[in-house]
């Protein structure tokens, strides 16, 4: 932005309140129409950010709904493989090792661009705390999976020794692998609890995106 002289010397006040009005208006205009274009990059920045944060909760919508599909089974076949390792003492049990598990992880690459490139600032507060505590809840609930998988790991290394000949487990072994099991059980049903909360916001914002798309 310039500020150009005046090409002759000022010889009344009324020339220099001519001018100095000039200037003033000039730089009035100048200063709005930076800011129009500022605000009409924001309001764009914003619109992507949130069309992809729309497109990454559908996805994650679905995912979820699998994942609360499968628990139940899941949480049947820990069942039975908890009273079987009770009841395994020292002899070897059959286990079915066909059983088909479900592994979900939840997105956030939309919501952490729109971080990064600062859309999240120029949204009002009521949708930026709500996609903030959306995520937050994903991040609980991705968290919780890597335990139940990691659970899954320890029960599958303790049903692999019951199939070493003459070797069975030793008790402290199958007093941790109950235990294990047992976890892995509770993890489940908190997942399930995570998971219903996570389906009802993002039931609540895909009506939001149909306040948008008005």
């Amino acid at each position: 932005m310039e500020v150009h002289p005046p090409h002759g010397p000022i010889r009344s006040v009324k020339e220099f309140l001519v001018h100095l009005l000039a200037i003033t208006i000039g730089l009035l205009i100048a200063l709005g129409l930076e800011a129009s274009v500022e605000w009409v990059h924001h309001r764009r920045l914003v619109r992507e950010a949130r069309e992809n944060i729309f497109q990454e909760i559908r996805d994650n919508e679905r995912n979820i709904a699998g994942e609360l599909n499968a628990l139940p089974t899941e949480k049947s076949y820990l069942g039975k493989t908890l009273d079987a390792v009770k009841r395994l003492s020292r002899r070897q049990t059959e286990f079915n090792e066909d059983f088909q598990w479900t592994f979900t992880r939840l997105n956030a690459s939309g919501w952490e661009a729109a971080l990064s490139t600062g859309a999240v600032a120029h949204m009002n507060y009521e949708e930026a705390k709500r996609y903030s505590e959306l995520y937050a809840l994903q991040r609980l609930f991705n968290e919780n999976m890597d335990r139940y998988v990691q659970k899954r790991g320890e029960m599958y290394a303790l049903l692999s020794l019951t199939k070493i000949p003459g070797n069975p487990a030793p008790d402290l072994e199958l007093e941790a692998g109950e235990r294990s099991i047992a976890e892995e059980i509770v993890i489940g049903d908190f997942l399930r609890e995570i998971g219903h909360t996570l389906a009802e916001q993002y039931r609540s914002i895909g009506q939001q995106q149909n306040e948008f798309s008005r």
